[in-house]
């Protein structure tokens, strides 16, 4: 298994910093308790990244994703006290810090599995989540999911919808959307942990 280090200092580098700075603090409230408090050892999920719409296996990576807390509250100085409400569940934003944890982990995950390549808009209520191009009609991107429990049988089931055959699943819904010319999916659960970074269009 390809072993990729990767640390979350770096993500303002890689991304955005507007996209960059609301996440970060989702991140590290969700992942569990363990996780938290060490300072040089990594918090480790296995990715299963699916390069091609048209693959049928996948590669398994172990990103390794640490940080220094120094380093970020350096790039945000509101960083430890955001972290500890979320934490607390002491915000507004107690319902959705999974949600904002995925979109943090899925910058991550583009920085890594799709290099050079920019998060540019956020959708609002339609997929793909997070745009690399706004081109009308021709829209890429990548649809984020997160998960607390439930591994990679929950992301699957996200991916592709169940055995009830009630919905097609996020790669269903991207694949029949014409607006969209090229889709990725990224999702995360943090017990255990795992990831899946997909290509599901073209």
């Amino acid at each position: 298994m390809r072993v990729i280090d990767y640390s979350l200092e770096h993500l303002d580098v890689d991304q955005d910093f507007d996209w960059v700075v609301d996440t970060i603090p989702a991140v590290l409230a969700w992942l569990p308790e363990g996780a938290r408090k060490r300072r040089g050892l990594p918090t480790v999920f296995t990715l299963h990244h699916h390069p091609a719409a048209s693959a049928t296996g996948a590669e398994r990576l172990q990103l390794r994703l640490d940080w220094d807390l120094a380093k970020l509250a350096a790039m945000d100085r509101a960083l430890l006290q955001r972290t500890a409400r979320m934490r607390a569940r002491r915000t507004a934003q107690r319902e959705h810090v999974t949600e904002l944890a995925a979109y943090g982990l899925a910058l991550v995950a583009i920085s890594l599995c799709l290099p050079g390549r920019r998060v540019v808009s956020m959708r609002k209520g339609l997929p793909p989540d997070l745009l690399l191009d706004v081109t009308p009609g021709a829209l890429r991107g990548v649809e984020v999911a997160g998960r607390s429990r439930g591994g990679l049988g929950a992301l699957n089931v996200l991916r592709a919808g169940d055995a009830s055959g009630e919905g097609p699943g996020k790669q269903g819904v991207l694949r029949e959307r014409s607006d969209i010319l090229e889709a990725h999916l990224s999702l995360w659960c943090a017990s255990p942990r795992v990831s899946v970074m997909a290509m599901v269009k073209p």
